[in-house]
C-alpha cells in the first residue's frame, strides 16, 4: 500500500526583478519590513521611532527600535510605503518607494546623522535585490509581469513553470504542475491567506480542474496584484509538501481605478489540427472571447475601499478522434458470411444485418433482426443507415474497420466574479473580506464518442469567501486572525441522461429512468467499434465543502522574530459515481448462430444486430456518501537574527487529520485477519489514525559582506501529505472505501454489513427486445464469490494502519545581484518521499 520515492535537482537560474527573484516568507499577503538603526559611527540606536506609511490605503504602522537597534513591522498588507526614523539629536531619514510584495520581507537599514529632528534626509538608493532573511526559496510574480508575459487562457497556473524545478506531465494541463518531482495533487494553493483547495481531488477551487477544457472557473488576473511560489516553506505552512503557491489580490486605494480588456481568437486565423485534414470534413472551430473588468476605490476616504472584477470567458473548440466504425455500405468478397454468399459481415452493417435476416429464414436463430438494435445503429431493415447511430462512411479499408477523423466540439461558457471591502479601523486594526463566484456549464467531447446526443455536459460552480482580521496591539505583538468557505459543486451527466432508452430505442433495460440513470447503455464490441452511448456518467462531486480558521500571533523581542499559531479545518465531501447506473452490455460475437445449437459462427456485429448480447453489467445501489473530518494544525518558528548578516530560521509544526467518516457509517473495508468489515459493526474506523505528526524546519541565510549583494541560503525540513480522498473513495468508478460490499451474499451468506453497492453481472436477455435487459435489479441480488455464480467482487481496501506520507526536503543555494535589476542564482534542491500511496494486489 506504500511506496517511496527521492527526487534531486540541480537548478541555475537568472531572474529578472520581480520574476521569481524573491524569496517570501508568510502564510497570508501580509509581509514585513525589518532591519537596523545605527548612528553615523556604527552604534546601535535604542528607542528610535520608525514609520512606515501607505498613503493609497491610509495604512500607517510605528514601532521602536529595541537595545539593539532593531526593527520589525510586521503585518503589512503589500502596497508602496515611505518609511521614516526619528531619533533624538539626529536627523530625521525617510526612504521613499518601499515596494513591500505579497508575502515578502524587506530589509531595511538605517544609518543617522546627527543634526536636528526637523531635518529630513531622503534616500534614493533601491532596496537590495536579494532576501538576506530567509532560507525558503521562491520568488514573487507581479500584476505587471502577469499581463505581460504570454498567457494562455489568462490562467495564472499557466505561469507557474517559470519557477525551476516546477514542469507539468508530458501531455498534461496546468493540474498535472510538479514541484521538483512530487505528484500534482502535492501543491498547495492559497487566496489572501486561505488554502484554497477541496479534499476529494486535493486540486485549487479557483482555477481547478473541470472535466474537460480550461480550467473550470478563472481568477481574474487583474485581480490579482502578486503572488508567490515558494518551496521548503516555514513552519507556518503544511498539509501538502510541493510547491506553496501564494495569492494576494488587489484592493481598493483612495483613488478610483479600473481596467477593461477583452481577448478573442477565431477559427478563420488558427490553423488545423494535424488531424483534422480537408478529407475529413471542414476547419474544426477554434474561437475564444474573454473579456472582463475590474474597478477599485474608497467607500470612505481612508476608511473603508472597495474592489471588484469580472470576467466572462466563452470557447468553442473542436476535438479529432480517430475512430473505429462498420462500414455503412456492402464490402464484397469477403466471405466470412454465414447465411449470404459474398459480403463482409464481420465489418459491414448491411452485410450482417442481411445475414441474421437470412440466418433467421433458415432456422439458425428463433428470431428476426432487432427492432432495438436497428433503431440504435440508425438503420432500417435492408441496411440503409442514416448517420444517427454508426457515422455513415464508404468502408474504405477492406480488411478491417473503417477508420475516421470524428470529433465534435467543447463549447464552454464560464462567468467568474470577486469583490473584495477593506476596512481600516485604526492604526491597530484593519479588517478586509472578499467572495469569489465562478460559474461553468457546456457541452463536451471528453471520450471519443459518435454522436453529439452522448456527449457530456459538465458544470462547475465555485464559491469562496474569506475574512481577515490584522490586529496589532503594541509594537511587539501583531495578530492576524482569518476565517475561510470553500464550496465546490461539480455534477457531470450524459447529454441524453434524461432519455429513456425503451422511449427512444424500444429498449426495456429495467432500469427506472432518473436524471442518474438514464440515456442508452454503453455499448461495446470486446473492442472492434467504437462504443456506442455516453461515456460512464453521472458522477455527483459536492457540494465539497472547507470551513478554516486560522490564527497567527507575531511577537517581536530583540533579535528574535517569533510566530506561532494554530489552524482548523473542517472538510466536507457528498456524492457519487453512477457511471454504470444505466448498465453496459458487450457483443464479442459467436452467440447467435449457437441459440439453436449450430456450428456456425457469428461475429460481433451480427450479435448486434441479432440483439445477443455476450454479457452484460449494472449498477445496484446508491453509492452517495455524505463525508466529513477534522483537521488541526499548530506551529512556532523563530526568525533568529545572530548578527546584521545571518539570520537562522526554526521551526517546528504538528498536523493532525481525523480519519474520514461518513454520515450513516457507510463505509467498510477488508481485513486480512476478520474479512470484509463495515463502520459501526466490526471497526469504529475505516482505518487507524497516525496522532504523532511533528514536522521540523531548519534553515539560515547568511548575508556575506553584509552588503545585500552575495546571499547563501540553505535548510530543511519534513512536510506530511495530506491524501486526497479521492484515493480512498475513487467516485470516478464507484470504487474505494464506500462500495466495499459489507451487505452481499458470500457464498450463500449474508454479508456481515448493510453496504449493497457494486455491479450485478446478470446473464442479459436474448433477445435484448424481449427485455428487461438486466433482469432483477435489485441490491439482494449482489453475489459476492458466491458458490452458485462464482463471481468475486473486486474491491479496494485501505491498509488499517496506513502511515501518513511524508517528504524531506533541502536545499542550498548561492545568489549575486549583478545589476540592480539582475540576479544569478544556483541552487541545489533534494527530496525523498516517504509512505507515499500506491496500490497493491494483496492477491
Amino acid at each position: 500500500m506504500h511506496s517511496a520515492s527521492s527526487r534531486i535537482r540541480v537548478w541555475v537560474c537568472a531572474c529578472l526583478l520581480m520574476m521569481f527573484s524573491l524569496p517570501l516568507f508568510c502564510q497570508t499577503t501580509t509581509g514585513r519590513i525589518l532591519g537596523e538603526v545605527h548612528d553615523q559611527t556604527g552604534a546601535a540606536l535604542a528607542g528610535a521611532t520608525v514609520t512606515a506609511s501607505d498613503a493609497a490605503r491610509a495604512v500607517t504602522r510605528t514601532v521602536n527600535t529595541d537595545d539593539s537597534g532593531a526593527y520589525v513591522l510586521p503585518a503589512l498588507p503589500p502596497g508602496t510605503y515611505v518609511v521614516r526614523v526619528e531619533a533624538t539629536g539626529f536627523k530625521t531619514v525617510a526612504h521613499p518607494n518601499v515596494v513591500l510584495e505579497v508575502a515578502k520581507d524587506a530589509d531595511l537599514d538605517f544609518t543617522l546623522q546627527p543634526g536636528n529632528v526637523s531635518e529630513t534626509v531622503t534616500v534614493q538608493e533601491e532596496i537590495p535585490l536579494l532576501d538576506t532573511t530567509s532560507s525558503t526559496l521562491g520568488g514573487t510574480l507581479s500584476n505587471k509581469e502577469i499581463n505581460d508575459l504570454p498567457l494562455n487562457g489568462r490562467n495564472y497556473e499557466n505561469l507557474l513553470q517559470l519557477r525551476p524545478g516546477v514542469m507539468r506531465y508530458p501531455g498534461g494541463g496546468f493540474s498535472t504542475t510538479s514541484a521538483n518531482g512530487l505528484r500534482a495533487e502535492d501543491n498547495a494553493y492559497l487566496i489572501d491567506g486561505l488554502y484554497n483547495s477541496e479534499p476529494f481531488s486535493g486540486q485549487s477551487i479557483i482555477n481547478g480542474a473541470g472535466i474537460a477544457g480550461d480550467s473550470a472557473t478563472i481568477l481574474p488576473v487583474d485581480a490579482i496584484q502578486e503572488f508567490n511560489l515558494q518551496q521548503n516553506p516555514p513552519a507556518e505552512y503544511g498539509w501538502k509538501p510541493g510547491a506553496i503557491v501564494n495569492v494576494g489580490l488587489k484592493a481598493g486605494t483612495n483613488s478610483l481605478h479600473g481596467t477593461a480588456y477583452a481577448f478573442g481568437r477565431d477559427t478563420a486565423l488558427d490553423a488545423r489540427n494535424f488531424f483534422n485534414t480537408t478529407a475529413s470534413g471542414p476547419k474544426n472551430p477554434r474561437t475564444l472571447e474573454q473579456f472582463g473588468g475590474t474597478l477599485g476605490g474608497p467607500i470612505v476616504k481612508d476608511k473603508v475601499f472597495f474592489f471588484g472584477g469580472f470576467e466572462r470567458q466563452h470557447y468553442n473548440v473542436g476535438n479529432s478522434f480517430q475512430i473505429q466504425s462498420p462500414a455503412t455500405v456492402s464490402l464484397t468478397n469477403a466471405g466470412n458470411c454465414s447465411f449470404i454468399p459474398s459480403g463482409d459481415c464481420v465489418n459491414s452493417i448491411p452485410d450482417a444485418i442481411a445475414d441474421v435476416h437470412a440466418g433467421f429464414l433458415a432456422g439458425a436463430i428463433p428470431f428476426d433482426v432487432s427492432a432495438a438494435s436497428l433503431a440504435i445503429a440508425g438503420c432500417d431493415a435492408t441496411g440503409n443507415c442514416t448517420g444517427t447511430g454508426f457515422p455513415t462512411n464508404n468502408g474504405t479499408d477492406p480488411n478491417g474497420p473503417t477508420s475516421l477523423v470524428n470529433g465534435f466540439p467543447n463549447e464552454v461558457t464560464v462567468n467568474n466574479a470577486i469583490g473584495k471591502v477593506d476596512f481600516h479601523l485604526n492604526d491597530r486594526n484593519t479588517i478586509n473580506g472578499m467572495y469569489f463566484f465562478g460559474n461553468n456549464s457546456g457541452t463536451v467531447e471528453d471520450f471519443p464518442e459518435l454522436q453529439p446526443k452522448w456527449l457530456t455536459l459538465i458544470h462547475t460552480r465555485a464559491q469562496v469567501l474569506g475574512t481577515n482580521w490584522i490586529w496589532v496591539p503594541s509594537s511587539h505583538w501583531a495578530n492576524e486572525a482569518r476565517f475561510g468557505y470553500n464550496r465546490l459543486f461539480q455534477p457531470t451527466y450524459n447529454a441524453d441522461h434524461n432519455v429513456s432508452a425503451q422511449t427512444a430505442y424500444g429498449l426495456n433495460t429495467g432500469v427506472a429512468l432518473t436524471p442518474l440513470s438514464g440515456g442508452l447503455p454503453r455499448i461495446g464490441f470486446f473492442g472492434e467499434f467504437q462504443t456506442l452511448g455516453g461515456f460512464k456518467w453521472p458522477k455527483l462531486q459536492g457540494p465539497d465543502t472547507r470551513y478554516q480558521f486560522i490564527d497567527h500571533v507575531s511577537y517581536t523581542r530583540g533579535k528574535h522574530s517569533f510566530k506561532f499559531g494554530g489552524e482548523l479545518h473542517r472538510d466536507g465531501v457528498s456524492g457519487g459515481a453512477f457511471g454504470n447506473a444505466k448498465g453496459s452490455i458487450n457483443f464479442g460475437g459467436g452467440a447467435a448462430w449457437t441459440l439453436n445449437g449450430g456450428a456456425l459462427t457469428s461475429s460481433a456485429l451480427e450479435d448486434f444486430f441479432a440483439g445477443a448480447p455476450t454479457n452484460a453489467s449494472v449498477l445496484t445501489g446508491d453509492p452517495r456518501r455524505d463525508l466529513s473530518n477534522w483537521a488541526y494544525a499548530l506551529f512556532a518558528q523563530d526568525d533568529w537574527r545572530i548578527a546584521p548578516n545571518l539570520t537562522i530560521n526554526l521551526g517546528l509544526r504538528y498536523e493532525l487529520n481525523t480519519v474520514l467518516k461518513d454520515a450513516h457509517n457507510l463505509l467498510g473495508n477488508f481485513d486480512p485477519n476478520l474479512g470484509l468489515v463495515q463502520v459501526g459493526k466490526q471497526v469504529s474506523s475505516p482505518f487507524n489514525g497516525n496522532h504523532a505528526n511533528f514536522a521540523p524546519r531548519f534553515g539560515f541565510a547568511w548575508d556575506m559582506g553584509g552588503k545585500g549583494k552575495t546571499v547563501i541560503r540553505g535548510g530543511a525540513g519534513l512536510m506530511y501529505e495530506t491524501v486526497n480522498w479521492e484515493s480512498f473513495l475513487a467516485f470516478a468508478n464507484s470504487f474505494g472505501l464506500t462500495s466495499i460490499p459489507t451487505g452481499a451474499l458470500l457464498d450463500g451468506a449474508a454479508g456481515p454489513g448493510t453496504i449493497q453497492v457494486g455491479n450485478l453481472a446478470p446473464t442479459p436477455a436474448t433477445p435484448w427486445d424481449n427485455g428487461p435487459v438486466f433482469g432483477d435489479l435489485s441490491p439482494t441480488n449482489l453475489h459476492c464469490d458466491n458458490a452458485a455464480t462464482g463471481r468475486p467482487c473486486a474491491i479496494m481496501s485501505v491498509a488499517r494502519n496506513i502511515s501518513t506520507p511524508y517528504v524531506w526536503n533541502w536545499n542550498l543555494s548561492l545568489e549575486r545581484a549583478l545589476t540592480s535589476k539582475l540576479s544569478l542564482e544556483v541552487a541545489y534542491v533534494g527530496n525523498r518521499g516517504t509512505n507515499l500511496i500506491g496500490i497493491r494486489d494483496i492477491n
